[in-house]
């Protein structure tokens, strides 16, 4: 049976609404525990009627973002960012609020698993995908898009080969996180260290040795898309006026 597919539409007030509290949120203007202005007043002053007020809440209810009770009004719930990664409808949002730092080393450990199954369980199939992406990353990638592109096909590639649906899962929205300022560490020779990198896991998968994947996963995280040595040397940077404040008399 032939299904007639829905015209793209422009993003609805409500849909609106939603994004702009959201974006409140994000921005730490709204925190857990803090008290939405009454529906009305929302309306008033974002210029919208009251319906749309009450189906914005009704959006963010479902998401758990906030929780609405006769007496208290709506209040932002308490949450934690990470598992918001994985609802597409809060991705950006959880980007804009949790540490790189602690994104990138979560990936580190994840994927030092992955690739350690993906040793023990790939087979032909999986390692013929991971090197079809490895042929078209030859020659190198010429943009630093076009280069994290593939990335993120090689590594869904690798989670895949551990025949293991939930790891593919955890990792996949890990690979959507783009570094704001990492573009500048992409040159021809960076780009190269990345790919090498890549041919060496596949390499070690290939070859099903253990020792050979842990190195292989260890080098490529001290390459691209960025360091996590840099991550942590930058933190240190940032906490070190901190000490100091908190050291005077």
């Amino acid at each position: 049976m032939t299904k007639t597919w829905p015209k793209p539409t422009i993003q609805s007030l409500p849909d609106q609404v939603t994004q702009t509290i959201l974006q409140r949120i994000a921005a730490g203007d709204l925190r857990p525990g803090h008290r939405l202005p009454a529906q009305r007043e929302l309306a008033e002053s974002m210029g919208v009627g009251l319906a749309v007020i009450r189906e914005a809440m009704q959006r963010l209810e479902a998401l758990n973002v906030v929780e609405a009770s006769h007496g208290s009004g709506t209040v932002i719930r308490p949450f934690r960012w990470m598992p918001l990664i994985y609802s597409p409808a809060l991705f950006l949002l959880a980007m804009q609020r949790i540490g790189i730092r602690d994104l990138w080393e979560t990936r580190r450990l994840l994927e030092g698993q992955v690739i350690r199954l993906a040793v023990e369980r790939a087979t032909q199939s999986n390692l013929d995908a991971m090197r079809a992406i490895l042929e078209r990353a030859d020659p190198l990638p010429e943009t630093y898009e076009k280069s994290q592109s593939l990335n993120r096909e090689f590594h869904l590639a690798l989670a895949h080969s551990t025949q293991n649906a939930v790891l593919e899962d955890l990792v996949a929205p890990l690979l959507e996180v783009h570094t704001q300022g990492v573009a500048h560490r992409f040159t021809h020779e960076h780009c190269r260290l990345t790919w090498e990198a890549h041919q060496a896991i596949y390499d070690a998968v290939d070859a099903q040795d253990l020792a050979a994947a842990d190195r292989a996963i260890a080098a490529h995280f001290e390459v691209g898309p960025i360091a996590l040595a840099e991550i942590e040397a930058r933190s240190r940077e940032i906490a070190a006026p901190r000490r100091k404040r908190r050291a005077r008399p």
